[in-house]
């Protein structure tokens, strides 16, 4: 969109008068006039103010007046602001917001806090106005009896943060006082002790609405739920009210507009027996930058609850545990909005979800435990004891869990919350076919079906409803699948039931019921279990070709798969029936991942066992010496410990320092000293990766060329107590290098060329960066060179680690080429580079350019390229023997972000 100066300048005129500080505003209206008559793009528009306005208070007022105005426009042309673009207005309002340029808050009739941001009055009424308003869980939500009303502009909302719900209504002028349901009352305002009257003030001491004799009668015309970045309108003079849950932060940029409409009489309507109501406008303690700092930390909190909540939708469970924990880091933020325990109960269950799904038990009763803690009985805690009850059962603990899961139900009956009392109803049932399994009594299978045929009923009833539903459209999606979900599982179950019982048919068609229900999930885990029941069913009717097919899919999660990620005593049995068909156990998932991954990273010896079982059944059909499947056995299990000790060891250690980092230099060494502390408490951690080493510039400028391992250069990082001092206090500052080995022959002991190509450059690169950042210092500078730092002789350590490697190194410098990019090697350094750029930005990275004209081994430095593309499967090694490693690193990239 392009947008001509004098918008940005009519923008500016409304700024100053709400600042009510034009000293700060003349200056910008001074350079954007310079402009004028000129028109650019909202781009364009960034890279002037970053390039011409060097004074913060200048740059601030110009960013805000860009993204009012770019909403202006947006909204006049009936344009919807994608949630990119309302993000890119946010991040212009936000920080003018912080610099406390005078902005004032004051707290509306209908309780908000309200901050005007651009003010536009004519003939004492409003022409624009924009405003920010948050809805805060402070306990005052303005007066019920007068929180219908209307704005005499047409008006429209960008949600910023949080859940609100918009109610229209008609009215009627009625004579009989029997038939009113409110008076009208008008509103007039008050800002310097004066008497109020019904000129408009943007800085107003209070408000007051005083009766009129004038009844209505008022009936709904629609509601509607506004979610984070959602719009919506508001026509002049149209009676609503703006509902948000009391316990919940809700927050947008308003903009009343007189230009798309405005009527002189906009009521406000009240109790037929009142006579007058005055709201002080005073906001207490609440200050602009206080308000816009929660907004935005609700901001960040929502978008990683969101991306886990898409992530864990399709299975994706270690996308989804790193965006939860990002959200529970990201509570701390939240500790100023009146009610943080309640996000902070929100992340748990999310997180005690996650790590049940992993199989992580423990971890999920410790995140759900601490999640009741944080909340009093009520719908919330209700649903959080749900999912402890599917822990508790997953723990072989039925008694507690069936506690927990009739809590659920309970609970939601009481408060007529149909998914709540269908979820617990169908894990009721569960646990009623459990029990009947240790004592055989029939009473409890009959009963287990009577509430798996009420999970099914129910559930099918909340999808055959949902669309009346008053959420918006996002919600009752999710709302629709889960209870397809719930619908499938059901089905499922009752086909244990049924085998129980000895209905082989029945069984079958249960079961088919609930594969034909879960196909239309993402779910792939979902799916493999619907897969294993429908299989089983065929397997118990003798039909084991085509259970082989339900147990054997391609490419995606398996029955094996599902079932170790969520180990238990129940799942072990249906594991060992999987083993005893002939289940392949050596499949490969979407992410990457085996059975025995699973089960190794869930700590469940029993599962890992029933797998190798499978393994060495498979390896010995195949023709397998006894001696080469053990081989081939030992090969899986050290893979699959080396993926768990990586992901526990950056999940769980390193990546909270990266997300704590306050700067570069201070993280990186924090992470350096945490990485060399848990080597050096773990023997088996310390075994499977290497520790963090580095060439100080010095030896390697004196060298001549490039390092090996063996000429014992690379000095290693050793920690001390006090976790900012390194053992080598003249390096504080580490350059990693990535490169393609140019030496053509195969049995080289070097992988530079006879020129010594490579080396050259990194000198070169190295100066060049020293000289774009003067700040490091050369005499404490270290490199780190694969060659060099990698034990060339045993490097599988060194290959494990290299993505720690590289997130513990301040810079990467890239020696690109024409066919940098087109390596394996090459291109699995640069996506852990972009994955820690774009997660924390604490590393820089150069790309290293060398073209005709420059020396052999010289060449200039440019920022590299965050998003590029990459696909691994079209790059190219040198040594074919090299891919699983480079595939296994390219997993392990993904895991950095």
């Amino acid at each position: 969109m392009d947008i001509p100066a004098s918008y940005v300048i009519e923008t500016l005129q409304g700024i100053g008068v709400a600042i009510e500080h034009h000293e700060y505003v003349h200056p910008v209206i001074a350079w954007v006039s310079s402009r004028y008559p000129s028109t650019s793009s909202f781009s364009d528009w960034c890279t002037a103010i970053r390039t011409d306005l060097n004074k913060n208070e200048s740059r601030h007022i110009a960013c805000l007046a860009l993204g009012l105005t770019f909403l202006r426009e947006i909204s006049r042309e009936s344009l919807t602001a994608t949630p990119t673009e309302l993000a890119a207005v946010w991040e212009l309002v936000y920080p003018s917001l912080v610099a406390n340029l005078s902005f004032r808050a004051s707290r509306s009739a209908q309780g908000f806090i309200a901050v005007p941001l651009c003010s536009r009055l004519k003939d004492g009424n409003i022409d624009e106005l924009f405003r920010l308003h948050v809805w805060l869980p402070d306990g005052n939500r303005g007066n019920p009896d007068f929180a219908l009303h209307s704005h005499q502009p047409f008006a429209q909302s960008w949600v910023l943060a949080g859940e609100g719900h918009d109610h229209s209504y008609l009215t009627e002028i009625v004579q009989d006082p029997d038939v009113a349901s409110h008076a009208e009352y008008n509103v007039v305002w008050n800002n310097s002790g004066a008497e109020e009257n019904s000129t408009y003030k943007t800085h107003q001491t209070y408000s007051m609405v005083k009766k009129t004799d004038r009844l209505v009668r008022v009936t709904p015309l629609r509601s509607a739920a506004h979610t984070r970045n959602t719009s919506y309108i508001i026509p002049e003079v149209q009676i609503h009210r703006t509902e948000v849950a009391p316990d919940m932060l809700h927050a947008t940029l308003f903009f009343f507009d007189s230009k798309r409409g405005f009527k002189q009489h906009a009521p406000v309507l009240g109790p037929k027996g009142g006579q007058s109501f005055k709201q002080l406008r005073d906001p207490g303690q609440t200050t602009p930058a206080n308000l816009v700092a929660i907004v935005n930390a609700l901001r960040s909190w929502e978008a990683s609850i969101a991306e886990g909540r898409q992530h864990a939708k399709k299975s994706e469970l270690e996308q989804a545990l790193r965006a939860f924990n990002n959200a529970l880091h990201l509570c701390q933020q939240l500790k100023n909005c009146p009610n943080p325990t309640l996000y902070r109960h929100l992340t748990l269950r999310e997180l005690g979800n996650m790590n049940r799904r992993f199989g992580r038990y423990q971890q999920a009763r410790e995140n759900l435990d601490a999640a009741l803690a944080d909340v009093l009985p009520s719908l919330r805690s209700a649903e959080t004891s749900g999912e402890l009850g599917v822990v508790y059962r997953h723990m072989d603990l039925l008694q507690d869990a069936k506690h927990a899961f009739e809590t659920q139900y309970n609970t939601s009956k009481e408060l007529g919350f149909v998914r709540g009392s269908c979820r617990a109803i169908g894990n009721l049932g569960m646990i009623n076919y459990q029990l009947y399994e240790q004592n055989n009594d029939q009473t409890l299978l009959a009963l287990a079906i009577k509430q798996l045929e009420e999970r099914t009923r129910t559930a099918r009833q909340i999808q055959d409803s949902v669309e009346t539903e008053f959420a918006d459209s996002a919600t009752r999606s999710h709302w629709k699948s889960s209870a397809m979900t719930w619908e499938s599982i059901g089905h499922s179950r009752l086909s244990l039931c049924y085998a129980a019982q000895g209905k082989t048919k029945q069984a079958i068609d249960s079961a088919l019921k609930s594969l034909n229900h879960a196909t239309s999930s993402e779910d792939p885990v979902v799916i493999a279990f619907s897969r294993y029941f429908y299989g089983r069913a065929l397997l118990l009717d003798g039909q084991k070709h085509e259970a082989m097919k339900q147990f054997n899919p391609s490419g995606t999660c398996t029955p094996a798969m599902a079932l170790c990620k969520e180990p238990s005593a129940e799942h072990q049995q249906y594991l060992k029936e999987l083993v005893d068909a002939g289940a392949d156990m050596d499949l490969v998932d979407e992410q990457g991942y085996t059975a025995l991954e699973y089960a190794v990273f869930n700590g469940d010896e029993a599962s890992e066992a029933l797998v190798l079982e499978g393994l060495r059944r498979k390896f010995i059909t195949q023709g397998l010496s006894e001696s080469d499947t053990i081989i081939e056995i030992n090969k899986r299990k050290a893979e699959a410990r080396i993926r768990k000790g990586y992901r526990e060891l950056f999940q769980d250690k390193l990546r909270p320092v990266l997300l704590g980092a306050q700067n570069s230099e201070d993280g990186l060494r924090t992470l350096r000293h945490t990485y060399a502390t848990a080597l050096a408490e773990d023997t088996e951690t310390r075994q499977n990766f290497d520790g963090f080493k580095f060439l100080t510039y010095s030896d390697f400028l004196a060298f001549g060329r490039l390092p090996r391992s063996s000429d014992g250069l690379a000095r290693p990082y050793i920690y001390k107590s006090d976790v900012h001092s390194d053992v080598h206090s003249d390096v504080n500052y580490v350059i990693f290098f990535s490169y393609r080995w140019i030496n053509k022959d195969k049995t080289a002991k070097t992988p530079d060329d006879p020129v010594n190509t490579q080396y050259r450059r990194m000198i070169s690169a190295t100066e060049e960066f020293l000289k774009l950042h003067p700040e490091v210092d050369r005499n404490n500078l270290g490199l780190w060179v694969d060659h060099a730092c990698v034990d060339q002789d045993e490097p599988m350590a060194g290959v494990n680690a290299l993505p720690i490697i590289i997130a513990q190194c301040n810079a990467i410098i890239s020696l690109t080429d024409d066919e940098y990019h087109s390596r394996a090697w090459c291109s699995v350094e640069v996506m852990m580079v972009q994955a820690l750029k774009k997660s924390y930005n604490l590393h820089l990275w150069y790309e290293h350019v060398i073209s005709p004209e420059h020396k052999r081994g010289s060449g200039t430095l440019r920022e590299g390229p965050v998003g590029l593309k990459i696909v691994m499967a079209n790059k190219f090694l040198t040594f074919e023997t090299d891919r699983p490693k480079v595939l296994f690193l390219e997993k392990q990239s993904k895991l950095l972000g």
